[in-house]
C-alpha cells in the first residue's frame, strides 16, 4: 500500500517538475540578459532567447503530462498559471528591456511594464475562464507563451541575419538584413512589437488553440499544402527566420479572423433584414 502512494505521489510530482523547469527557464533567462548587458555580449540575449523558448516547451510538455497520467490538479493549474507570469510575462519584459528598450528610457521601462502587466491580466482571465467552463477550444487574446515567442525568435533572427554574407547570399538580401539589424530600426521594431503583443494579449479577438487543430479529413489537400509552403519556407529562408515568419501569421490571425468574420455577421444581418423587408 505504501509503494502504489510513493509510486502515485511520484507520478503527481512529474508535472509539476516540468512546470518547475519552466520558472527555471525564464530565471535563466533573465539571468543572461543581465550577463549580456553588463557586458554587451549579444551572445548572452541568444541564450536568453533560448531560455524562454525552453520555457515555452516545458510549458507545452507539463499539462500533456498531466493528462496523459492522470495526474491533473487544482494545485498544479495554480503553479503553471504563476510560472507562466514569471517565464512569459516578467522574464521577457526584463529581456527586451535589457536587448533594446533600455535606449528609450522611461518609455522603454513603461513598455516592458505594459508588457508584464498584460501578461498578468491575460493569465488571470484565463484562469477565470476556464473556472466558470467558458473555454471552447479556442484562445481570447494572444496566450502568453506565444506572446514571449516572438520576442525570443525576434532575438534570434536578429543575430542569424547579421551573419549574411554576399558569399551565401544575395546583395539585395544582405542590403535588407545589414538595415533589420541596424540599432535604430531594431530596437523601434521591438519597442512598436512588444506594445503590439501587449495589447494583443488583452484583446477580445480569437485565437486557435492546439486543441481545437484536427487533421482534416474530409479535405486534407489544404493541411498539406499548409504543410509543403511551411516546408519551402524553411529551405528557402534560415529556419529561425522561417519561424519568426510563421508566428507572426500566429499573432496576426486573430485580427484577421475578426475581420473577415465581422463582415460575414454583417452581411447575414444585412440579409435577414431584407428578407424581413420583403415579407412585408
Amino acid at each position: 500500500m505504501d509503494r502504489r502512494r510513493k509510486v502515485k505521489s511520484s507520478i503527481y510530482l512529474l508535472p509539476n517538475l516540468i512546470t518547475a523547469s519552466s520558472l527555471f527557464f525564464g530565471l535563466l533567462a533573465i539571468k543572461y540578459s543581465i550577463d549580456g548587458r553588463m557586458n554587451n555580449d549579444p551572445q548572452e540575449f541568444v541564450f536568453a532567447a533560448y531560455a524562454i523558448l525552453a520555457a515555452g516547451i516545458c510549458d507545452g510538455l507539463d499539462g500533456s503530462v498531466a493528462r496523459l497520467t492522470h495526474t491533473q490538479s487544482s494545485f498544479g493549474v495554480q503553479l503553471d498559471s504563476l510560472c507562466d507570469l514569471v517565464s512569459f510575462g516578467v522574464a521577457p519584459a526584463i529581456v527586451i528591456y535589457n536587448y533594446a528598450l533600455n535606449d528609450f528610457f522611461r518609455l522603454g521601462f513603461c513598455v516592458a511594464f505594459i508588457y508584464a502587466a498584460c501578461g498578468a491580466l491575460r493569465l488571470a482571465r484565463f484562469n477565470v475562464q476556464s473556472a466558470l467552463g467558458k473555454t471552447n477550444g479556442s484562445f481570447t487574446g494572444i496566450p502568453i507563451p506565444m506572446a514571449a515567442a516572438p520576442l525570443a525568435v525576434f532575438i534570434m533572427a536578429q543575430n542569424e541575419l547579421a551573419t549574411w554574407t554576399l558569399t551565401d547570399h544575395s546583395a539585395w538580401e544582405v542590403w535588407l538584413a545589414q538595415a533589420i539589424t541596424s540599432p535604430d530600426v531594431r530596437n523601434v521594431t521591438l519597442l512598436i512589437i512588444t506594445f503590439l503583443l501587449a495589447l494583443g494579449m488583452v484583446s477580445t479577438f480569437e485565437y486557435l488553440s492546439h486543441k481545437s487543430m484536427k487533421l482534416p479529413r474530409k479535405r486534407p489537400f489544404r493541411f498539406l499544402a499548409a504543410v509543403l509552403i511551411i516546408c519551402a519556407l524553411i529551405f528557402i529562408l534560415q529556419f529561425v527566420v522561417s519561424l519568426a515568419l510563421l508566428l507572426i501569421i500566429y499573432c496576426s490571425h486573430g485580427p484577421v479572423l475578426w475581420i473577415f468574420t465581422r463582415k460575414d455577421k454583417a452581411e447575414e444581418e444585412e440579409e435577414l433584414f431584407e428578407a424581413g423587408h420583403n415579407s412585408e
